[in-house]
């Protein structure tokens, strides 16, 4: 198919008419060619093609503007032609012709009134608007010079109305500047705008306006502590308004004051650009018509009358009549805080805000500035003493709160937990823990004999204490108010450091504090001491309880104070070695003859059963070679245990080391002396002073005595009937339990039964050898377990005797039963190592005694 020319087509329809392969075939050739013109057209103009553009665009713009001016130049040229001009020049000197002629005086009245009438308004902006007070005071002056004009011209209801608004204006602007000057963070340009509009509105000189600027700051501070509740905060803001009344005095007094107050008359009043730009007033108008002597007024202002000494004088005044406002204000805030920690807060912020006034007015000469840091520190401290002394006072309650308890206990003889109960092995598996817990509390702090309260009330009040402590040692901690890099406060030379204040300051609270918490521990002692007094003696009404409860709390009361000293940082601020010591000497008597009496009874009781001249029932469990006694009288075995069932009764947590010695030294001393009188009695009666008749006589009468003594020495009270049954029941028991433990199954009744018969059938033998041995065995096992902790390595040596006299005593026996029978020294070795061994596998059975 042959190619079809675009060339040679004269419209486009007929391109249409050929083949579609033919159409599409010229396409192709028609889009080359297009492609190819782009391409040269292209590589003809290269880079400038876009300046091509700009430059065209260029043309179009001038050509626009040149038909703009053309078309405005016909039109001026039509406007500005000779006839118009003429016209136009004719008509103004008319109106000026007209104008002149008028009545110009009047012009002048009401240009006058007009601005006049504006002037309340415009204040009235300028002053809700935030703007120069300054500004608002030459505008009050420009209404009051224009009210004077105008009411010699005139006299107006609106002129009277006028001067109302005026007057309310001027309080208005007088107190929105006194407002000003009392704020704490107004800055420095605008306080001189204040006290140049404060000066203009009431003609005041420059020391005049001075002293309405110290005054007004002296009031703000008055004001903000004539309040009835002070706080540390007010204080604090108080003595910022000093700081920077102090500040203001140094950079604005006598110099800048009198340099503001001079500005002001450098030109006239009228002339002031922001009064003639104010819409209100409309002085493009009215300006024209003011009258010349308003035009040209100028503010007179003595400016030169204020010095330097001027100044330094009322600051001086001011501030220590400030400052002495701030002290009573200190008083007041302090008294009613009632921590130590906010106190030493309150005391380090102040002196750290003072610090500013001492430094500032170094040069001043005034005796409230040179004490001002040391009154501070005077009131703070002493209010500081003042709460440590009442938190000293609290510990008097406790001794009234001991009064009342030990009182409530002589009534009620309530009974404490012993360190073990069957109860401990019943507990639920779900609150076990818990119980097993308050279980050893209670026996562990006594919290059941009503000292739980008093143990928590004095746990309170020594971390309290402690607490005090701590905050008044940390004030020595705290920096320096002069560190390094400290270059915004290189003016300020405070006289004394902060540290060094710190550190006396802290060391004389401390000391006080220190003596004061002796003191109380020493008031408390005296009360207890008095308590001690007080406790009815053993056996002094048989019908009132006796005192061992009594003694039990108070002796817990001494070990909680005693195990719970104020400590810091883990160390004792008190040594309370010394507390109650005379008064546990004391109840440690009362508590011995308390709990020892009924073991002692049954003791001399047992006692006086023994048949010396007869053998030993059991000495058929003795061993050795010669035969020696291995194990202690049942007697002993139920004095011993008698003895520690009557101290668990009374509490565990009583028997100390110290309350363990003293019952160890009094029963001692009785066990020896019972030994002792029964030995004397059987030598009596071997040797035949008495009779056997006799013997049994005595025997009745000491056994009828004693049962009449315990029936009025019982510590309840209780019915004699009630006792004997109680007594015997004992007994028994107390029987039955040394038989098992002592005679290993022997029958005590059948042992007297076999002694009666013996005494009856044979004379009166002498004192039986086994008798002797059996008693040193007992003395020397007795002498293991009343052992006292100072003689635990006695062994009878001159020197150990004397320290310990109860020692002593036994000793003296053993040998006096070595002069009745001769007992070899291997024997008696022996004896002693079989008695201290026994003691030791059988002391658990006792531990309460063995501490």
């Amino acid at each position: 198919m042959a190619a079809i020319d675009p060339l040679k087509l004269e419209k486009w329809e007929d391109a249409f008419q050929q083949p579609v392969a033919s159409v599409r075939v010229m396409e192709k050739q028609l889009r080359v060619a297009l492609q190819e013109k782009k391409e040269g057209l292209r590589a003809l103009v290269g880079e400038s093609y876009r300046d091509l553009l700009k430059t065209a665009e260029r043309i179009i713009e001038m050509n626009d503007s040149i038909q703009a001016v053309e078309l405005h130049l016909s039109q001026a040229s039509k406007q500005c032609n000779y006839g118009s001009l003429q016209k136009k020049a004719a008509n103004a000197v008319s109106m000026k012709e007209r104008e002149d002629n008028r009545d110009r005086q009047n012009r002048v009245t009401a240009a006058e009134l007009a601005v006049l009438a504006n002037c309340p308004a415009a204040i009235s902006r300028i002053l809700s608007g935030e703007k120069s007070p300054l500004l608002a005071a030459k505008l009050y002056i420009l209404a009051r010079l224009l009210r004077r004009s105008v009411s010699e011209k005139i006299k107006s209801p609106f002129l009277t109305s006028l001067e109302r608004q005026l007057s309310n204006l001027r309080v208005t602007i007088l107190r929105d500047i006194e407002h000003e000057l009392c704020l704490l963070n107004t800055e420095t340009a605008t306080i001189l705008q204040c006290l140049g509009a404060y000066s203009l509105i009431t003609s005041s000189s420059a020391s005049d306006t001075f002293m309405h600027f110290q005054a007004l700051r002296l009031n703000a501070v008055t004001s903000l502590l004539d309040q009835d509740a002070v706080s540390a905060d007010t204080i604090l803001e108080a003595i910022r308004y000093v700081n920077e009344n102090l500040r203001l005095s140094t950079q604005l007094f006598p110099r800048r004051l009198s340099d503001t107050l001079a500005s002001l008359k450098i030109r006239p009043l009228f002339q002031e650009p922001a009064l003639n730009e104010m819409m209100e007033l409309n002085m493009t108008v009215h300006g024209h018509w003011i009258s010349e002597s308003i035009r040209k007024y100028t503010p007179w202002l003595k400016a030169d009358d204020l010095t330097t000494a001027i100044c330094k004088s009322e600051i001086a005044s001011k501030l220590g009549t400030a400052l002495r406002a701030i002290f009573d204000g200190l008083e007041k805030a302090v008294k009613v805080v009632t921590k130590v920690d906010v106190l030493v807060r309150i005391r380090h912020d102040i002196l750290v805000a003072s610090r500013v006034v001492m430094g500032k007015t170094s040069n001043l000469e005034s005796e409230d500035l040179g004490h001002s840091l040391v009154k501070i520190r005077e009131i703070v401290n002493t209010r500081i003493r003042e709460v440590l002394n009442r938190d000293i006072d609290a510990i008097g309650g406790l001794g009234q709160d001991l009064a009342k308890l030990t009182s409530e206990t002589s009534t009620t003889r309530s009974r404490e937990p012993v360190s073990w109960s069957s109860m401990l092995s019943s507990f639920e598996n779900a609150k076990g823990g818990r119980n097993l817990g308050a279980m050893v509390r209670a026996v562990s702090y006594s919290d059941k004999s009503g000292l739980r309260a008093i143990r928590l009330k004095h746990s309170k009040w020594i971390a309290n204490i402690a607490s005090n402590y701590g905050h008044i040692k940390k004030m020595n901690e705290e920096k320096d108010w002069d560190p390094d890099n400290d270059d915004d406060d290189d003016a300020i030379d405070a006289p004394e450091s902060l540290k060094d204040m710190n550190d006396a300051d802290t060391q004389a609270l401390l000391s006080t504090y220190v003596e004061g918490l002796l003191e109380g521990y020493r008031s408390l002692e005296t009360s207890l001491s008095t308590l001690v007094e007080d406790i009815r003696q053993p056996g002094d009404d048989p019908d009132a309880p006796q005192p061992i409860e009594s003694a039990c709390v108070i002796i817990r009361f001494i070990y909680i104070i005693r195990g719970s000293s104020p400590q810091y940082h883990s160390a004792d601020i008190l040594d309370l070695s010394w507390f109650g010591t005379q008064a546990r000497v004391k109840i440690y008597e009362l508590l011995s003859k308390g709990v020892s009496r009924k073991a002692l009874r049954s003791f001399t009781k047992d006692l006086s059963r023994r048949r010396w001249a007869s053998d030993v029932s059991f000495n058929s469990l003795w061993e050795g070679s010669p035969r020696l006694p291995i194990q202690p009288s049942p007697l002993v075995f139920r004095f011993l245990r008698t003895l520690t069932q009557s101290m668990n009764e009374i509490g565990v947590d009583v028997w100390t080391r110290d309350a363990a010695d003293a019952l160890k030294n009094s029963v001692a001393k009785s066990i020896w002396e019972g030994l002792d009188d029964s030995l004397t009695s059987a030598e009596k009666q071997a040797n035949g002073i008495l009779k056997p008749a006799d013997k049994d006589q005595k025997q009745s009468s000491e056994e009828k005595s004693g049962e009449n003594g315990e029936e009025k020495s019982e510590e309840n009270g209780e019915e004699k009937s009630e006792e004997n049954g109680e007594d015997k029941g004992e007994e028994k028991n107390e029987e039955k339990d040394g038989e098992k433990d002592g005679n290993r199954g022997e029958d005590e009744k059948n042992e007297e039964e076999e002694d009666q018969s013996k005494e009856e059938a044979a004379p009166l033998n002498p004192l039986n050898r086994e008798q002797i041995l059996q008693t040193y065995f007992d003395t020397a096992y007795l002498d293991n377990a009343l052992r006292t902790v100072a003689s635990r390595n006695i062994r009878g040596d001159d020197k150990s005797k004397e320290e310990n006299p109860a020692t002593a005593v036994s000793w003296e026996f053993v040998e006096r039963m070595q002069d009745k029978v001769t007992i070899d020294p291997d024997e008696r070795a022996r004896m002693s190592r079989s008695a201290e061994d026994y003691w030791r596998r059988t002391s658990l059975l006792f531990g309460v005694l063995d501490i």
